[in-house]
């Protein structure tokens, strides 16, 4: 499944960078979040492939859910899909968008493959196991190896978003031991975690499950955890929720851990 859903987010990807390149026409969703061309012919694209593919696995994403086209929850497994992560990052001309496909089942993601076409990079996780390889101009996966998260360093790093100035999470890190601030843009920000190049992502405002499933699966397999504040694990597809995300810490090692 990780080999399948990897050539459905690179065949996304090179979509976006052909609209990127003749230039993306922006309009605003009824949430007033943007979206272009290239989140919905990406979203299409690996929409056809997953209804050829696993046609009884049903899907969630974000244009779907924009067009009232996706039931309120899930129960059991399912596709959670944002084919445009960052679609800020990607209209200000910035490289860090990500294509995310995730598995959900039981409520937690178990399968994840995070895209960044721009900077020809891929990660993918299934339980126990996350890697990253080199994506060439052609789609070739290349120079694929293991990655863990590490364990916290006398002075860790902490992601924030680069788009999204939070009063909420900047009053978290306050409380955060001494730490260094990195912005990163979209889910890479988890997949930093999952490499061992940064240790936390606080984020304290509300987001759509299908922004972080892809990113939280590979750090999961990675060895990491994504929290709510109470401290139990980040759950998915539950009644109700709307696909709502709760608020969360990514951490590479939570503390105990």
């Amino acid at each position: 499944m990780i080999a399948a859903l990897e050539m459905a987010a690179i065949a996304a990807g090179k979509e976006i960078l052909s609209v990127r390149a003749k230039g993306a026409t922006v309009m605003v969703k009824s949430d007033r979040t943007p979206v272009t061309e290239a989140d919905r012919r990406a979203e299409q694209l690996i929409l056809d492939f997953l209804a050829r593919t696993y046609p009884h696995v049903p899907v969630v994403a974000e244009e779907l859910a924009e067009a009232g086209q996706c039931p309120s929850y899930a129960q059991e497994m399912f596709f959670l899909v944002d084919a445009l992560d960052g679609t800020g990052d990607f209209i200000a001309g910035r490289n860090e968008f990500t294509v995310n496909i995730a598995l959900v089942s039981d409520h937690a993601p178990v399968a994840g493959v995070v895209y960044a076409p721009a900077l020809g990079r891929i990660w993918s996780g299934f339980t126990g196991q996350a890697e990253v390889a080199d994506v060439s101009l052609d789609g070739e996966i290349s120079g694929r190896r293991r990655i863990y998260t590490r364990a916290s360093p006398k002075m860790p790093v902490a992601l924030v978003s680069v788009t999204h100035k939070e009063p909420e999470t900047e009053d978290w890190l306050k409380h955060l031991p001494e730490h260094e601030t990195a912005h990163v843009g979209s889910s890479l920000k988890f997949c930093l975690l999952a490499e061992g190049r940064a240790d936390v992502y606080p984020r304290l405002v509300c987001l759509k499950q299908w922004d972080i499933a892809a990113g939280d699966a590979v750090l999961r397999a990675a060895g990491g955890s994504t929290l709510s504040l109470d401290g139990a694990p980040l759950r998915y597809g539950v009644e109700g929720a709307d696909f709502g995300c709760s608020r969360f810490v990514g951490w590479g090692r939570a503390p105990g851990a």
